[in-house]
């Protein structure tokens, strides 16, 4: 490995000589949510630091941020290969960019690069250091083939990798019955804040009802979201309060979005809630927003709550897993009642002396991807 003069970021250190790697980053890149987001931060906060060689399984907007953000992009098209195709590419990928360690992202790349990380091995005991993300606990109980699946994951994932990091403390616990302890690394999301300072509002948000205050949930239109229970809560507000005249927002697409325009219509909420589709934008989306909700049923350390908290403004959220955590400082904001009164109670409260909201050190960008080299770093040596 060759050296790199610097060190991970500590403004009361001196920089010190360490280990320039070669890191293969190996990830779905389907979707833009919140995983991608934080590959796409982390990646962006790395790349001056380790050398990078990014495999996405799709060419979407993941691969095209990082094209704007001058990190070379390979793609192994999943649309088009089979599973004994990809591993048989990313044996390739990895006789020729020779990393000193491999990090995925998801169940899919874990296992696929895994095999394909044992498959280039000369010798079993040579094979790369691996290492995985966990972005989330499990949305849904597995059965039949899927059950297979997350037991070969976890079997990967205990003995044919070297760290799982895990994005909240909440999420670590939960990993502790599957991996062994001294596998699990806890290193929260971070969030790039300089980029957040430059960021423009997006104006149509706001479109024709500046005066009004502006109540959104952003996310995708999953069952664990509870977007459902979001329109409920919006309906609940419009009946509960007079005063002030209300906006609702719901950010993102999945399947359930036709199921939930029928809810809205039928309680009569046409004219006050706009369904804006899947945003690359969201942030800036938040950004015109007064309050934003997130009634997940769970959640890990979600991008969206970090930017919600580091552009100022209050995040509703229900009282579960990483939310905990990143609103440790702002109990207020947190909800015990996961019904729609219980978050009907709490926005009132909010409607009449919002909370400013400040974002923790440990959910930055910086922060995020210093200790990952570390991480990284310890594995290497």
């Amino acid at each position: 490995m060759q050296t790199h003069a610097t060190a991970p970021s500590n403004n009361d250190k001196p920089a010190i000589l360490l280990p320039r790697l070669k890191v293969l980053h190996i990830i779905s890149g389907d979707l833009w949510a919140g995983a991608e987001v934080q590959a796409y931060t982390l990646l962006t906060s790395l790349k001056n630091q380790c050398d990078l060689h990014v495999v996405l399984m799709n060419d979407g907007e993941l691969a095209h941020r990082l094209r704007q953000a001058n990190i070379a992009v390979e793609i192994i098209d999943e649309q088009t290969m089979s599973g004994a195709q990809i591993i048989g590419k990313l044996i390739g990928v990895i006789k020729t960019a020779k990393p000193d360690l491999i990090h995925t992202h998801r169940q899919k790349e874990n296992i696929l690069a895994s095999i394909a990380n044992l498959a280039a091995a000369i010798l079993p005991w040579r094979r790369i250091k691996s290492l995985r993300t966990t972005h989330g606990a499990s949305e849904h109980s597995a059965r039949g083939v899927k059950r297979i699946i997350v037991w070969l994951d976890n079997v990967i994932g205990r003995y044919a990798q070297d760290a799982v990091i895990a994005v909240s403390q909440d999420l670590a616990r939960k990993l502790a019955s599957t991996f062994p302890a001294q596998h699990i690394k806890v290193i929260e999301n971070g969030i790039d804040c300089e980029a957040l300072n430059a960021l423009t509002p997006a104006k149509d948000i706001r479109a024709h009802a500046e005066d009004s205050i502006h109540i959104g949930i952003v996310g995708r239109l999953e069952p664990v979201k509870r977007v459902d229970l979001f329109i409920q809560t919006a309906h609940q507000l419009l009946k509960a309060q007079q005063k002030h005249s209300l906006k609702f927002h719901v950010i993102g697409d999945g399947k359930l979005k036709p199921g939930l325009i029928q809810q809205a219509e039928q309680l009569g909420m046409g004219d006050t809630i706009v369904f804006h589709g899947h945003r690359t934008d969201s942030t800036a989306a938040i950004a015109s927003l007064d309050l934003i909700v997130m009634c997940s049923d769970h959640e890990g350390t979600p991008m969206t709550a970090l930017e919600t908290l580091a552009l100022g403004k209050p995040l509703v959220a229900h009282d579960v897993g990483g939310l905990r955590e990143i609103l440790a400082d702002h109990p207020e904001l947190l909800v015990n009642n996961h019904t729609h009164e219980g978050y009907s109670k709490c926005l009132l409260q909010q409607l009449e002396q919002r909370t400013k909201t400040q974002l923790r050190r440990t959910y930055t960008s910086t922060e995020n991807a210093d200790r990952t080299l570390q991480l990284y770093l310890s594995l290497a040596n």
